[in-house]
């Protein structure tokens, strides 16, 4: 990814733009990186409801201030056309308020999901996510874990 000396970005590589992106806002905390990346219009969609950019770094602001060894690991990435496909790891110990909980836990946990981005004239348009938020809850202790019976 290559950012221009107006603040924008500019990739003919969707692959790259994709991981950069979400390695420097989630692992580093860099959310101009948003803003440069991702299309005005830009709509997440999850489990939990849609986001626009401003939604969506305020997301990823939450699950960082709440989690002090938080990090995000990019397990496999592939790309075609305009299609960008993501299977990531993140996790960390829930060390103060964040996305999930109102108060620390203490708990560390790991989730995995997988995203699939579509870019459009070089920037992120659009992102569906599914992510473990079940699991995750229960690694927190904020639902009971699966029975054993």
């Amino acid at each position: 990814m290559h950012r221009t000396s107006g603040g924008g970005t500019v990739t003919d590589d969707p692959e790259a733009l994709v991981c950069e992106t979400e390695e420097a806002a989630w692992n580093r905390g860099d959310l101009d990186v948003v803003d440069e990346a991702y299309a005005a219009d830009f709509v997440l969609h999850t489990p939990m409801g849609d986001r626009d950019r401003a939604g969506t770094k305020e997301m990823i602001r939450q699950v960082r201030s709440g989690t002090s060894d938080f990090e995000l690991r990019l397990d496999e990435v592939f790309a075609a056309g305009d299609r960008v496909v993501m299977r990531y790891t993140m996790g960390g110990t829930n060390t103060g308020p964040s996305f999930l909980t109102e108060e620390p836990t203490g708990e560390s946990w790991t989730g995995t999901g997988i995203s699939i981005y579509r870019v459009e004239d070089g920037a992120v348009a659009e992102q569906w996510d599914s992510f473990d938020y079940l699991g995750v809850m229960r690694q927190l202790g904020l639902l009971p874990s699966e029975s054993s019976e």
